[in-house]
């Protein structure tokens, strides 16, 4: 039977419209037990890598010492192990309340976790409980690179008392904290501070950059968070915005970070190379797969 020209057509476009869905996907995945993130990426096209290989190897080799390296006290570290194909990149970050020792253990206690959730994956990211460490791999340079994607963003169920005060005050915290935060060093971009909210409420806020970022790179990257505040957590008491390359928090009345007494020290050499209570708390992540089947389906559907 010969098929119709419209429905050839037709069924073209689907395969066109798959091929380019398959090759945008992530997995992200959610532990509600330690109310972590993990993203997935199977959108990289040079395929899995396999068990036992030499890519395998070496990022079992690059995680295990990802840490070990005890001057870096400054929660930043990047590094990368092998040759040509089967050389991966690595990137760590602790959030800047973090003591060293914390933040060693917060990195160590996830990398397997990392690997054992996106097996034979050649790409994947990590973010802990409240965002106070990041792990990510790939086999692609990504120090120095801004990414915006993969993210998430979560609110509090919870409304401010006062929806137009509380906006205001988040948005104007968050605008100086980003004025400090871009301005930091090669060690560390961050900021968190407070002002005064509606009533006696107090707004604490949180903004963070992958410190391998330029001054213009991380400040976009945090106007792209705030933009996103605005839309997802407007007029809540919570609300957060999480990227590869930098994140944004803010809580009321609720101090979740530990306030810094001074920067920490430099090195002695330079290196080689959250929201509201989680039982209160809405998460939605944009960067989940969509089964291809079920797109199929309705595409065919619309060319009956």
């Amino acid at each position: 039977m010969v098929m119709p020209i419209p429905f050839l057509l037709c069924s073209l476009q689907i395969l066109l419209i798959i091929t380019l869905i398959s090759q945008t996907i992530a997995i992200l995945v959610y532990d509600n037990i330690n109310n972590s993130h993990y993203i997935c990426d199977q959108s990289n096209n040079k395929a899995n890598y396999t068990a036992n290989s030499t890519y395998h190897k070496n990022l079992n080799t690059l995680l295990t010492t990802l840490t070990s390296n005890t001057d870096i006290n400054y929660g930043f570290y990047n590094f990368s192990f092998g040759e040509n194909n089967d050389r991966v990149y690595s990137i760590g970050l602790c959030r800047g309340d973090l003591l060293p020792t914390d933040c060693r253990r917060c990195l160590s206690g996830s990398r397997s976790n990392l690997t054992s959730i996106c097996p034979n994956q050649r790409e994947a990211i990590f973010w802990s409980e409240d965002e106070r460490c990041m792990l990510r791999y790939s086999d692609r340079l990504i120090l120095g690179v801004m990414e915006d994607v993969p993210m998430f963003y979560s609110n509090n169920l919870d409304d401010s008392v006062d929806v137009n005060l509380s906006n205001e005050a988040v948005t104007t915290l968050m605008d100086n904290l980003t004025s400090k935060a871009v301005k930091g060093d090669s060690r560390t971009k961050y900021a968190a501070g407070s002002l005064p909210g509606s009533q006696y409420e107090v707004i604490y806020g949180l903004v963070q950059c992958t410190p391998d970022l330029s001054e213009n790179d991380c400040n976009s990257c945090l106007v792209e968070n705030l933009q996103q505040i605005s839309g997802c957590c407007k007029g809540k008491i919570g609300g957060r915005v999480v990227r590869p390359s930098c994140n944004m928090r803010f809580e009321t009345s609720y101090l979740f970070y530990e306030p810094q007494a001074s920067p920490p020290s430099p090195p002695p050499s330079p290196p080689p190379n959250t929201t509201g209570k989680s039982n209160k708390s809405s998460t939605i992540g944009i960067a989940v797969a969509v089964p291809v089947a079920i797109v199929a389906l309705i595409f065919i559907f619309l060319c009956i």
